[in-house]
């Protein structure tokens, strides 16, 4: 049986790789998440991604299921993006994103805004 999940490897987990992402990459803000991102010169390895979630976002049932939707949405794009890049999402308003398909909409779009889409026209 396939395993659905994020591969370990497509995730960021050290304190000093999310600060070299905050602090030494760029930000944008689209639909209510923030996006931190930074290309890294290792194009052999593929994207990492990483959420964080303040507690004003909500009680824990929502900034669980906040977290699981972007990590889903970056599942499915994970493909698309250019390799070598690290993301860190950081969603600020959870009623902008009830459903995978506003994930995936507000994670494309801010991927498009930066030029980390592998091939614009999949978009």
């Amino acid at each position: 049986m396939p395993s659905y999940g994020l591969p370990r490897k497509s995730r960021l987990h050290l304190k000093k790789e999310f600060e070299q992402v905050i602090h030494g990459g760029a930000k944008l803000q689209y639909n209510g998440v923030i996006l931190w991102w930074r290309s890294g010169p290792e194009q052999t390895r593929p994207a990492r991604f990483a959420v964080v979630v303040s507690r004003k976002l909500g009680p824990a049932v929502v900034r669980n299921r906040t977290k699981r939707l972007l990590r889903e949405a970056f599942r499915l794009n994970r493909r698309n993006i250019k390799p070598g890049t690290d993301l860190i999402c950081c969603p600020r308003e959870s009623e902008k994103l009830t459903k995978v398909h506003a994930a995936q909409e507000a994670l494309k779009t801010l991927c498009g805004k930066a030029a980390l889409l592998k091939n614009s026209s999949e978009n």
